[in-house]
């Protein structure tokens, strides 16, 4: 059993496309006067969500959930594309714990390499003028050795 896909054009040359259910083995036929027709497999999309898809008949109505997407009666699970979201992708850090001027106060240097950015919660950092303190400088020549 599948849903299929039916695409035609009309006089003016506009496509019109309906999603029809087709038991396996019945042939199509949609008469004279409708032109080329060009016909496809169909499967609905329903992305991300960390569950996969399901199917709620409900009051006369199907719908793939959890998306509450209102979808043809005779839709099965094999009638449903998932994509899954991609997992987040941790990007190693590199970070140092340096003092200043004071030996008590520890700042937080750290260097992003996916996005090329470091970071430090020094005030020296606030009032360079190209936004670099001397902790940053200091771990850029660690890092680019």
């Amino acid at each position: 059993m599948a849903l299929w896909q039916f695409t035609n054009f009309n006089k003016y040359g506009n496509p019109r496309t309906r999603i029809m259910f087709r038991p396996d083995g019945e042939g199509f036929s949609h008469g004279p006067g409708f032109g080329s027709t060009i016909v496809r497999r169909y499967q609905y999309e329903v992305k991300g969500g960390n569950i996969p898809p399901s199917i709620l008949k409900l009051n006369g109505k199907t719908y793939i959930m959890p998306w509450w997407k209102e979808v043809e009666p005779e839709t099965t699970l094999n009638d449903i594309k998932w994509i899954k979201p991609k997992p987040k992708r941790i990007e190693p850090i590199v970070e140092i714990n340096v003092s200043g001027s004071n030996p008590d106060i520890k700042y937080k240097t750290s260097y992003h390499p996916s996005s090329g950015n470091y970071y430090c919660n020094c005030p020296g950092k606030w009032m360079a003028k190209d936004g670099k303190c001397k902790h940053i400088k200091a771990l850029e020549a660690k890092i680019n050795k």
